[in-house]
């Protein structure tokens, strides 16, 4: 084992223990997958399989059905990120991969109940957004597999509130922005809340089975519209800007290095598509997009002020083991060595968590979530260290 490594090990260690004493003290505050206690738990069934110790793998099952009760006597937030349809996604996934032998069958579809009515809500009121609208809620009910009218409604709704364009092939949706704390009607671009989160889920859609005229109508045009709002990535550092405002020209700025805005998550969308309509030309443009970020590798430059998955180099360092994973190229095995690396230095803060920090809004602060906090940071770490397929990262968008 050599010194990177024995570091990385240390690191995951404390990592756990950190997450275990809060376990043990505290009451949970959020029960989210990607805000919340949820998300640890994904991280703390993994690290038990790999410490094989029977205490943390009974801490961790102890705790999981602590917090399904509290699921059941009071969640009502419906979101991916914060609320229910993360939460049974991850119930899902850990069934599937035998983690949990938890029985949820009589709560499950009351629950899914309320999701559907949720659902319909965020349609009715044109909200698609993956985090926290009508896309979170589809990529649950569509990893359940058993609502295909559900799935066929938000396709629907997809189609009907998309802008077309039928001279370049363009499909393209309307969300609001934030600038300077001002709503702006937009067309983002983004993994975490815009067009590149549409795509990936209609390529989900048609691996699924579904592969409608209607559904490759729209996968088609969503990408026509990406490429077309690529920049000259010489003169700007990035192939795409986060969004295009709407009543605005086409935009040229600068986008971050990350899983959530940027050149990443949109790269990682047309590779997506490619693979699930077999259009080379979409992969390969995915892929050289991705190729190209590779060395982007000035962290000021490149917007990277922390360690956690949202936009951090931890996401960064999962993005390039998915795509070494897919295409086994060394380009990608070398970055993501480099940004897993930069995780650690990025471990400095004497008051943080094993000495991490989270960066939002120009302040510091603790962080033990998923999304952004230590229990993103070390599963994105024991992912590395033991070189595994990284399956987790289907929830968040990448496989």
């Amino acid at each position: 084992m050599d010194s990177l490594e024995l570091n990385i090990t240390k690191k995951t260690e404390a990592i756990a223990d950190c997450i275990f004493t809060k376990i043990k003290k505290q009451e949970a505050e959020s029960l989210g997958i990607f805000s919340g206690e949820f998300g640890l738990l994904l991280f703390l069934f993994y690290y038990s399989r790999y410490s094989k110790s029977k205490k943390d793998t009974l801490l961790t099952e102890t705790y999981a059905e602590k917090l399904l009760e509290q699921v059941v006597e009071k969640e009502r937030l419906h979101t991916f990120c914060s609320g229910l349809a993360g939460i049974l996604y991850l119930f899902e996934f850990l069934r599937e991969n035998d983690f949990i032998d938890i029985d949820i069958s009589s709560v499950q579809p009351s629950l899914d109940n309320y999701l559907i009515t949720r659902l319909r809500q965020n349609i009715q009121y044109k909200y698609f957004d993956f985090m926290h609208g009508a896309l979170g809620v589809g990529l649950y009910l569509l990893k359940k597999g058993t609502y295909p009218e559900c799935i066929k409604e938000l396709i629907d709704f997809l189609y009907n509130t998309a802008e077309k364009d039928d001279v370049n092939h363009f499909f393209r949706w309307e969300s609001t922005v934030r600038i300077q704390e001002k709503e702006c009607s937009a067309y983002n671009l983004s993994m975490s809340h815009g067009m590149s989160a549409i795509i990936v889920f209609l390529s989900l859609v048609v691996r699924s089975g579904m592969a409608e005229e209607k559904i490759q109508e729209m996968l088609s045009g969503a990408v026509n519209y990406v490429f077309a709002q690529e920049n000259d990535f010489t003169q700007l550092g990035s192939y795409f800007p986060n969004f295009i405002l709407k009543y605005s020209p086409k935009a040229f700025s600068k986008s971050r290095l990350a899983w959530c805005y940027g050149d990443l998550g949109i790269a990682i969308a047309l590779w997506q598509a490619g693979k699930s309509l077999d259009k080379a030309e979409w992969r390969g443009k995915g892929l050289d997009i991705l190729l190209q970020s590779t060395k982007r590798r000035n962290i000021v430059e490149n917007f990277v002020h922390d360690a956690g998955i949202c936009h951090g180099s931890a996401g960064i360092a999962m993005i390039y083991h998915r795509m070494y994973l897919e295409t086994d190229e060394d380009e990608f095995k070398d970055a993501t060595s480099y940004w897993i690396n930069q995780t650690m230095v990025f471990s400095h803060f004497e008051d943080g968590l094993v000495g991490y920090k989270t960066h939002e809004k120009e302040e510091w602060k603790k962080d033990y979530s998923l999304l952004t906090g230590i229990g993103g940071i070390g599963i994105v770490l024991l992912s590395y260290l033991k070189n595994n397929r990284q399956i987790w990262d289907e929830m968040f968008l990448l496989s």
